[in-house]
């Protein structure tokens, strides 16, 4: 196969831009740029690894060590959040990684809502021009509420969650 007919099918196979609009239910702070339009959006559903440590002020506490979640479009897989703020995709190995801007408490048990600017490693692939990253519709995910002291310290927990992330580029990117 060509370069041309190879990027036609990797391009056929990367999520569906046109179908997709800005979540709903999210605080004007966590909207993206004026100049950026939702290009995909991905489901994730994984766990948040925290790990009992000491704390520098003094105690103990659950702090995240790294997610380890799959990213869906739709059924099909297709990319993996494995590293805090740091998407790769299985398909091409392009990647992103998330500056945490603003946030936007989810009750409960949840992670927070998110809004994240981005710098996409590269200039080809899935992620290659997404500027902003939305995570909304949090389940799950937030630190253990299990007691974390001295007799605990390395231990790890996991904490599943699920979550949709919004990737978004320059209006008229594509």
């Amino acid at each position: 196969m060509n370069r041309s007919g190879l990027i036609v099918v990797l391009c056929l196979a990367w999520p569906a831009a046109a179908a997709v609009s800005e979540p709903g239910g999210i605080s004007p702070l966590l909207r993206a740029l004026p100049g950026e339009e939702p290009a995909f959006s991905l489901r994730a559903d994984g766990a948040q690894v925290y790990q009992c440590s000491p704390l520098a002020t003094g105690g103990y506490g659950w702090a995240l060590q790294a997610p380890d979640a799959t990213l869906f479009d739709g059924t099909r897989e297709v990319a993996r959040l494995a590293t805090p703020n740091h998407w790769e995709s299985l398909e091409d190995r392009s990647s992103v990684t998330g500056i945490p801007r603003r946030m936007q408490a989810a009750g409960g048990d949840n992670m927070p809502w998110e809004l994240l600017g981005a710098m996409p490693v590269g200039e080809d692939g899935m992620f290659a021009g997404v500027t902003s990253i939305q995570r909304v519709n949090t389940r799950g995910g937030a630190a253990p509420a299990t007691a974390c002291d001295d007799t605990h310290v390395g231990e790890e927990a996991r904490s599943a969650f699920t979550a949709d992330y919004y990737f978004y580029k320059r209006r008229g990117a594509g």
